[in-house]
């Protein structure tokens, strides 16, 4: 397998991460049987993942999306929590997505309680759309 640039990688063979945590290596295998090792440090390893998931993410949504909104398309949900983060500095907000892939979002305070009241309306109107829909 390779695309018109060359070579994917299929595999990760080994991954290490350095005693004092000053960074983090990948052995990567590619299509072609070549090997690659990669070096992050550890900041750069977090925005590399983030990243990724991001991109992941939102491949996803474009793929699966269900419920269409104007700036944007909506995942369906399976499971949804709420809760303080220790120190009660933020909301941590958590979503299950149906495929099983759990997200979770750092609020304030203050943002949350704004997403409370508009969740509130949210409900109000959906359930009044549901009802006149039937009818």
């Amino acid at each position: 397998m390779s695309t018109e640039n060359g070579p994917v990688v299929v595999e990760m063979p080994n991954t290490f991460v350095s005693p004092d945590g000053s960074f983090a290596q990948m052995e990567l295998k590619n299509s072609d049987g070549t090997l690659q090792v990669i070096r992050f440090s550890p900041e750069t390893m977090i925005d590399f993942v983030n990243k990724t998931f991001q991109l992941f993410l939102n491949q996803k949504i474009q793929r699966e999306s269900k419920f269409g909104h104007v700036s944007g398309q909506a995942l369906a949900v399976s499971t949804t929590m709420a809760q303080e983060a220790v120190g009660g500095e933020a909301i941590v907000l958590g979503v299950r997505l149906q495929s099983g892939l759990p997200v979770s979002f750092s609020i304030q305070p203050s943002e949350a309680e704004e997403l409370h009241r508009q969740l509130g309306k949210a409900v109000k109107k959906a359930r009044q759309q549901a009802s006149s829909s039937r009818h």
